[in-house]
Protein backbone atom coordinates (compact mmCIF):
# COMPACT_ATOMS: atom_id res chain seq x y z
CA UNK A 1 0.00 0.00 0.00
CA UNK A 2 1.33 3.42 -0.96
CA UNK A 3 1.99 5.91 1.83
CA UNK A 4 2.53 8.85 -0.55
CA UNK A 5 0.66 12.00 0.23
CA UNK A 6 -2.50 12.42 -1.94
CA UNK A 7 -1.26 15.79 -3.19
CA UNK A 8 1.90 14.19 -4.60
CA UNK A 9 -0.19 12.53 -7.33
CA UNK A 10 -1.74 15.88 -8.24
CA UNK A 11 1.67 17.53 -8.24
CA UNK A 12 3.14 14.82 -10.49
CA UNK A 13 0.28 15.04 -13.06
CA UNK A 14 -1.70 18.27 -12.63
CA UNK A 15 -3.29 18.11 -16.11
CA UNK A 16 -4.45 14.54 -15.59
CA UNK A 17 -5.99 15.50 -12.27
CA UNK A 18 -7.70 18.47 -13.91
CA UNK A 19 -9.07 16.25 -16.71
CA UNK A 20 -10.39 13.72 -14.18
CA UNK A 21 -11.99 16.50 -12.16
CA UNK A 22 -13.54 17.99 -15.29
CA UNK A 23 -14.85 14.60 -16.41
CA UNK A 24 -16.39 14.02 -12.98
CA UNK A 25 -18.02 17.47 -13.02
CA UNK A 26 -19.39 16.85 -16.54
CA UNK A 27 -20.87 13.50 -15.45
CA UNK A 28 -22.33 15.04 -12.28
CA UNK A 29 -24.03 17.90 -14.14
CA UNK A 30 -25.50 15.48 -16.70
CA UNK A 31 -26.92 13.39 -13.85
CA UNK A 32 -28.46 16.41 -12.13
CA UNK A 33 -29.99 17.77 -15.34
CA UNK A 34 -31.39 14.36 -16.31
CA UNK A 35 -29.44 14.15 -19.55
CA UNK A 36 -28.46 10.55 -18.79
CA UNK A 37 -32.07 9.42 -18.26
CA UNK A 38 -32.25 7.56 -21.58
CA UNK A 39 -28.97 5.75 -20.89
CA UNK A 40 -30.28 4.68 -17.49
CA UNK A 41 -33.55 3.56 -19.11
CA UNK A 42 -31.66 1.36 -21.59
CA UNK A 43 -29.53 -0.16 -18.83
CA UNK A 44 -32.61 -0.88 -16.74
CA UNK A 45 -34.49 -2.33 -19.71
CA UNK A 46 -31.57 -4.62 -20.51
CA UNK A 47 -31.36 -5.84 -16.89
CA UNK A 48 -35.09 -6.63 -16.84
CA UNK A 49 -35.41 -8.16 -20.32
CA UNK A 50 -31.90 -9.45 -21.05
CA UNK A 51 -31.74 -7.43 -24.27
CA UNK A 52 -32.20 -3.89 -25.51
CA UNK A 53 -34.32 -5.12 -28.38
CA UNK A 54 -37.84 -3.79 -27.94
CA UNK A 55 -36.80 -0.75 -25.91
CA UNK A 56 -38.22 2.64 -26.88
CA UNK A 57 -36.20 4.71 -29.28
CA UNK A 58 -34.65 7.81 -27.77
CA UNK A 59 -37.11 10.28 -29.30
CA UNK A 60 -40.10 8.26 -28.06
CA UNK A 61 -38.51 7.95 -24.61
CA UNK A 62 -38.11 11.72 -24.21
CA UNK A 63 -41.63 12.35 -25.51
CA UNK A 64 -43.04 9.82 -23.03
CA UNK A 65 -41.00 11.28 -20.17
CA UNK A 66 -42.09 14.87 -20.82
CA UNK A 67 -45.73 13.80 -21.27
CA UNK A 68 -45.56 11.99 -17.90
CA UNK A 69 -44.02 15.05 -16.25
CA UNK A 70 -46.80 17.23 -17.66
CA UNK A 71 -49.46 14.86 -16.28
CA UNK A 72 -47.76 14.54 -12.87
CA UNK A 73 -45.60 17.63 -12.20
CA UNK A 74 -44.49 16.56 -8.66
CA UNK A 75 -41.73 18.81 -7.34
CA UNK A 76 -40.16 20.67 -10.22
CA UNK A 77 -39.53 24.32 -10.80
CA UNK A 78 -41.67 24.90 -13.91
Amino acid sequence: MSTAHPLSRIASDPWGSLRRGGAWLHWYLKEIMGENAYIHYLESYERRHGTREGAMEEKAFWRDLTDEQDRNPKARCC
